[in-house]
C-alpha cells in the first residue's frame, strides 16, 4: 500500500522490552525502535526485529508513541523473515506483511482496538516487524523514538479471530490550491460480517463517504458519511457492530468510496501524502487480509 519513492530515514536498532508470560494468560509484548531519524516530508520506515512469536498469539489492541509528526506505529508478522535491521519500506516487502494493530500518532491509542472477544491471530514462529509512518511538516530532520505494545488475550477467551477488509485509493491527483474529489468503486468477492469501519484520510480532507450502492449507482446503505477533522488522520470516527449483530456484506455488493479534499498547497498532491481508504474487521477470519480492487468506474 505504499509506494517505493518513500523517503529513507536513519538507521535504529529495534529491540523488545516485554513479552507475554508462559501460560498465554493475558499480557502484552512491547517493541520500541530506538533513536532514528526522520527526514522532511513523508517517509515509511520498516524495522525488522528480532523476536518471533514462540507460540501462536491473540491480539485484541495496541497503544504506542510516536514523535512530532508521527502518523502511525504498526506491528507486523513476516510471512518470511529477513535480516535484523530497518530501512525505507517499499511495495514488494509490504507484500510479506500481514498488519496486525498499532498506535496512531503521539496519543498513545490505538483506533483499532476489538471488543466482544474478538482478536486477531499471529501464528508461531514469525518474526515481528514494525513500520513507523512520519508526515514531517517541519525544515528540520527530527530525531524520534517510537514504542508499540500488543494487548494479548488468553486463547480460550477467544469468541472468535478477525482479519481486515480494506477499500484503499492510491490513483487520485489532488491539484495545487484547488478543491477536489475523487471517488472509486470495487465489488465485494465473499460473504462478511463487519464489527468495525472507520475511513482514512489526511489533514487535507474535508468529507469521506463509503456507500453500498445497487445497479443504478443508487446509495442503498451509506456505511460512513464524515464530515472531515485534522485530528482525525490519526484518531478517525470508528463504528463498531456487535458479533450477534455485524454489518452483513453479501459477496456481489458494490462499494461507492469518495473523498474531497482542499489542497491549499502550490503543489499537486498524491498517495501517500494525503490517502482515502477504509478498514474493516471481519469475522470470522481465515487468516487472510482483502484489499478490494478499486477502479474508476
Amino acid at each position: 500500500m505504499t509506494r517505493a519513492n518513500l523517503l529513507l530515514a536513519a538507521l535504529a536498532t529495534s529491540m523488545v522490552v516485554g513479552c507475554a508470560s508462559d501460560d498465554g494468560s493475558s499480557d502484552e509484548v512491547s517493541f520500541r525502535t530506538g533513536s532514528f531519524e526522520v527526514p522532511i516530508g513523508d517517509s515509511f520506515t520498516c524495522f525488522y526485529t528480532d523476536v518471533y512469536s514462540e507460540r501462536e498469539l491473540s491480539v485484541s489492541g495496541a497503544s504506542g508513541g510516536q514523535g512530532l509528526g508521527g502518523h502511525h506505529i504498526i506491528a507486523y508478522y513476516a510471512d518470511e523473515p529477513r535480516p535484523v535491521g530497518h530501512h525505507e519500506c517499499n511495495d514488494e516487502e509490504m507484500t510479506n506483511l500481514h498488519q496486525i494493530a498499532g498506535s496512531a500518532g503521539d496519543a498513545g491509542e490505538g483506533p483499532l482496538s476489538l471488543r466482544d472477544n474478538l482478536a486477531l491471530k499471529v501464528p508461531a514462529g514469525k518474526q515481528f516487524v514494525l513500520q513507523a509512518h512520519y508526515i514531517n511538516t517541519t525544515d528540520e530532520v527530527q530525531t524520534v523514538d517510537d514504542t508499540v505494545t500488543l494487548e494479548l488475550m488468553n486463547p480460550a477467551d477467544v469468541f472468535a479471530y478477525v482479519n481486515y477488509f480494506v477499500t484503499n485509493d492510491d490513483s487520485f491527483e489532488i491539484p495545487q490550491t484547488a478543491s477536489y474529489n475523487h471517488t472509486t468503486y470495487c465489488t465485494v468477492n465473499r460473504d462478511l460480517d463487519v464489527v468495525l469501519t472507520l475511513g482514512h484520510m489526511h489533514e487535507a480532507g474535508r468529507l469521506y463517504q463509503l456507500e453500498i450502492i445497487d445497479g443504478g449507482g443508487a446509495t442503498t446503505q451509506m456505511l460512513r458519511n464524515d464530515t472531515w477533522a485534522p485530528s482525525f488522520t490519526s484518531h478517525p470516527p470508528v463504528t463498531y457492530y456487535s458479533v450477534d449483530q455485524p454489518l452483513h456484506i453479501t459477496a456481489g455488493t458494490r462499494l461507492r468510496q469518495s473523498c474531497d479534499w482542499d489542497n491549499t498547497t502550490a503543489r499537486t498532491v498524491i498517495f501517500p501524502r494525503e490517502m482515502c481508504l477504509s478498514f474493516m474487521y471481519y469475522f470470522p477470519g481465515d487468516g487472510d487480509d482483502i484489499v478490494c480492487d478499486m477502479t474508476a468506474q
